[in-house]
């Protein structure tokens, strides 16, 4: 059955769920398969079929077809291959199957008394059946309006639709059509894929699966690019099932190493834990040396004592912490000392620079780390500053 001019439907490229750009069907058609053909020869005789039938020769088409359940009747379908964008065209070698959008149709699942309306994106295709098959017996087909010219609107698709139902009935001889609007998102499940339909309130009316061979006898593409893809998914295959037995291998030799495994993890995870307590490890040493070293001020009778007594309340614990105190002559006073970051270093020489017992202030060998800051300040009191300093030794 040819088709009117005006039709457009699409092929579509499963890979990535988009519709390539518009093609010329010029032929469909359910042809009987004669039943004295050995099993397996069914595919030639429908390709002989169609270039039969066809004005060019096969080398010059798109081309597919849709064998029954039974083997006696193929439905096929031809597009002129210069209808065709080369960029899209391009774009299949990308696809896992390039297919026509009303492939859903040919299913099993669509088959009914009544006729079948498919909206697709770009096309309307009807169908009608009968008791010979599953595949349609008749089909009709436009492209939708989606551009209007200069002036005019876009019908709406409703309007389309019905004057659409209208003509597919006339020319396929039904009085009643259901309505089904393809969802264009193929799902993949193992070697199947499955399609879908829904009717106008969105609800699901059909999902129909099609195997990777039915799938390989519609596709579109030249038989070049078929076999190519093919062989890709056969060596795919072959690539799996070896990483599925290297995983099996990998797996025994992880499974006699579980002990020694678990045991790296623990003291691996023992480790780590060390690693974040030696930051407070180390403050809590400072603070035991730092109150060593105090203790040992108070229980001496030195009189550097009381120099440290008076920088305490600059100290702002736990912003400084003084680790270690050293003396150099009668007025000087060496703190080595840490803080978190290099901003309280800064604001405690600040302070120690606005004490008025202090004449001058150096910070050296200061260190920035992840874990804080360590400096030493050498502070250096004015004389007097003190009763022992200002009256000599007690």
């Amino acid at each position: 059955m040819s088709f009117p001019s005006k039709f457009k439907p699409q092929a579509q490229a499963y890979e990535l769920d988009a519709f390539m750009a518009p093609a010329h069907w010029f032929f469909c058609r359910r042809i009987e398969i004669p039943s004295d053909l050995d099993k397996g020869e069914e595919e030639g005789f429908a390709l002989l079929e169609l270039e039969a039938l066809s004005p060019f020769p096969l080398d010059h088409l798109h081309y597919g077809y849709r064998l029954d359940k039974a083997g006696r009747f193929a439905f096929v379908f031809a597009a002129y291959k210069r209808r065709f964008e080369k960029v899209d065209q391009a774009a299949w070698k990308r696809g896992d199957a390039v297919l026509p959008d009303f492939l859903l149709a040919l299913h099993a699942a669509a088959r009914s008394e009544e006729g079948l309306v498919l909206v697709t994106e770009k096309s309307f295709a009807a169908f009608s059946f009968d008791d010979s098959s599953e595949l349609p017996a008749s089909f009709y087909a436009e492209a939708r309006q989606l551009d209007a010219e200069e002036g005019e609107e876009v019908p709406s698709l409703k309007s389309q639709l019905n004057r659409f139902e209208s003509i597919a009935k006339s020319r396929l001889g039904i009085s009643r059509l259901r309505i089904w609007y393809a969802n264009t998102e193929a799902k993949w499940i193992g070697q199947t894929a499955w399609f879908g339909a829904v009717d106008s309130s969105e609800s699901p009316v059909a999902r129909a699966d099609f195997s990777r061979s039915q799938l390989w006898k519609a596709d579109l593409r030249d038989p070049e690019q078929i076999e190519l893809a093919q062989k890709e998914e056969r060596q795919n295959a072959i690539l799996w099932k070896g990483l599925g037995a290297l995983a099996a291998l990998v797996a025994l030799i992880l499974l006699g190493e579980v002990y020694w495994g678990a045991s790296s993890a623990y003291l691996s995870y023992r480790n780590s834990k060390i690693a974040e307590r030696t930051p407070l490890v180390e403050e809590i040493q400072g603070l035991q040396s730092t109150s060593n070293t105090l203790r040992g001020f108070l229980e001496s009778d030195l009189q550097p004592f009381e120099m440290i007594e008076a920088l305490l309340p600059m100290q702002q614990h736990p912003d400084i912490i003084y680790r270690k105190f050293e003396t150099e002559g009668p007025d000087v006073l060496v703190i080595d000392a840490r803080a978190n970051n290099q901003t309280q270093v800064t604001e405690f020489k600040k302070r120690l620079d606005r004490f008025d017992k202090i004449s001058s202030v150096e910070l050296s060998k200061q260190v920035n780390k992840p874990t804080g800051s360590t400096f030493t300040a050498t502070i250096r009191f004015k004389f007097g500053a003190f009763y022992q300093l200002a009256g000599g030794t007690q």
